[in-house]
């Protein structure tokens, strides 16, 4: 019988265990997991407040209606009712901020219109940026990778990079986008300009009014949506009743009721072995056992699956690239106040902060602000959950990624700071609101950046794991997917999960 080991029981992990039980009946599926309970980072937390409770994230929040792979978790779990989903018409699908004190004291709208543009305090900026594009240079290195910064300054100036570029790299990767890959990251405007020759602003008007692109309903045979397409119908961002943390219960669940599905919480794989045999047999070592499995896929973090793999002095053909890119660490705070949803800040979705003009603070230096990446308007984010989302109002401060690790290790003390900020970003008068519960997250290096030319070393990565000449050749064995290969975000994880082992359909019997 075929042995598959699953490393890593978070959303990548899931997803694959998920997906290759139903693919490799006749399969046993083993999943590890270090901690004791499954789901990573994905963490929701229920604070009872009076006779309800509110729903806290410590993770991912909300998600966006485009990921398929997620539609179809939705439909064969049958989470359809547990659903909550927030309109495209909706205050926090139309308004996100940014704040800039240095343009004008609180928040800045980010413009969503022409119209909107034109009475915008950034139309200095944007308006010249987007006019002169066209105009500027096309490019001619071949689209070869670039940062994002890079790539945003060189069609749009280096002030629409630092404000725009820096601040959707903190809310997304929470990193520097003076590092991080276009080609890998936001592979999107890449394909803008090259379908533009060279220009954004052509491909983007190609795609607004050029011919739509044809194979959506091929692709859409493709996954089991059910009826829940048509439920995501004008639907901006979704959630869940009883938060993220929802789908990787459902996750779990599934796979208990599987019979040739074992998942192992608590028990980490600490050695990946390639005997010395004729078969170049693979073997996995716990505290506890040794298995022997027929394959393996790995959702570890790369760093960390780089220490338990065989060392480059054993025959196994080494693996290039696991340590090339570093991680952010994210602080996340979340702040429950006794006031009504809408009353603490203008109706949206939240704000984020871009890179200071004068770039981040160096470690040696003791920044005068907190290094916050961002807030969530949560109670606007969603519709409510439950009567205590209708008379408390939910705010989420992410700080951390790129800015010096200075943070106040005494959780009372960096709530203070926090409630300063916001008090200086959203107006607040003194006193300030009554706060009536709070959570601290520390998340050490929890998001991979994936730098500049992440795209070909991964693709190096993969030919050296599918090479089936030469001994200690891992011959497709072995499957690594996650956050560290492809994107971050849910959608990225569980279509990653999804697609493990493809390739080994025809061997599987």
């Amino acid at each position: 019988m075929r042995h598959i080991a699953v490393l890593g029981g978070g959303l990548t992990g899931l997803s694959a265990a998920f997906h290759l039980s139903r693919r490799f009946k006749a399969s046993r599926i083993t999943i590890f997991e270090r901690q004791n309970r499954p789901g990573g980072w994905v963490n929701s937390e229920r604070i009872q407040l009076g006779p309800d409770a509110l729903t806290v994230e410590a993770g991912p929040r909300t998600l966006r209606p485009n990921s398929k792979a997620v539609l179809e978790l939705i439909n064969l779990l049958g989470l359809q009712s547990e659903v909550l989903t927030t309109p495209r018409t909706s205050p926090a699908a139309r308004n996100r901020f940014l704040y800039l004190p240095d343009l004008q004291s609180g928040l800045t709208a980010v413009p969503t219109s022409v119209l909107a543009l034109l009475k915008s305090p950034l139309v200095k900026l944007l308006l010249p940026a987007i006019l002169s594009e066209p105009l500027r240079t096309p490019n001619h290195n071949g689209f070869a990778d670039e940062s994002l910064d890079s790539f945003l300054s060189r069609r749009f100036g280096p002030e629409v990079a630092r404000v725009f570029g820096s601040a959707l790299c903190h809310g997304v990767y929470a990193a520097d986008s003076r590092l991080l890959s276009v080609r890998a990251a936001f592979p999107s405007l890449s394909d803008l300009e090259e379908r533009g020759n060279g220009r954004v602003v052509f491909g983007i008007l190609k795609d607004m009014f050029g011919r739509k692109q044809a194979n959506h309903v091929k692709e859409d045979e493709e996954y089991e949506l059910g009826d829940v397409q048509e439920l995501m119908r004008s639907v901006a961002v979704y959630s869940f009743r009883g938060g993220m943390q929802t789908l990787t219960d459902a996750l779990t669940k599934a796979l208990t009721g599987r019979p040739n599905v074992d998942l192992c919480f608590g028990e980490e794989i600490n050695r990946i072995e390639m005997c010395k045999d004729e078969q170049d047999s693979l073997a996995i070592h716990s505290s506890t056992r040794t298995l022997k499995p027929t394959h393996i896929v790995s959702a570890l973090p790369l760093p960390l699956l780089s220490t338990i793999l065989p060392p480059p002095s054993s025959h196994a053909c080494p693996l290039p690239h696991l340590t090339a890119n570093p991680a952010s660490s994210v602080t996340v705070v979340t702040l429950v106040f006794a006031v009504p949803p809408n009353t603490l800040h203008p109706a949206g979705f939240g704000y984020l902060v871009p890179r200071p003009r004068g770039g981040y603070p160096q470690h040696t230096d003791v920044p005068s602000k907190l290094g916050v990446l961002g807030t969530v308007f949560d109670s606007c984010a969603l519709p409510p959950a439950g009567q205590s989302d209708e008379v408390y109002t939910k705010l989420t401060v992410m700080l951390g990624g790129p800015y010096p690790a200075s943070l106040p290790k005494d959780d009372d003390e960096l709530r203070s700071q926090v409630l300063a900020h916001l008090a200086e970003a959203l107006h607040w008068q003194t006193p300030l609101p009554q706060l009536v519960a709070s959570r601290v997250w520390r998340h050490v290096r929890c998001i991979p950046t994936l730098t500049v030319g992440h795209v070909a070393r991964m693709e190096e990565l993969r030919g050296v794991l599918r090479e089936t000449k030469g001994k200690g050749a891992w011959g497709g064995r072995l499957e690594i997917v996650g956050a560290g290969v492809g994107g971050v975000s849910v959608g990225d994880c569980v279509s990653a999960g999804r697609g493990v082992g493809v390739r080994w359909e025809g061997l599987f019997g």
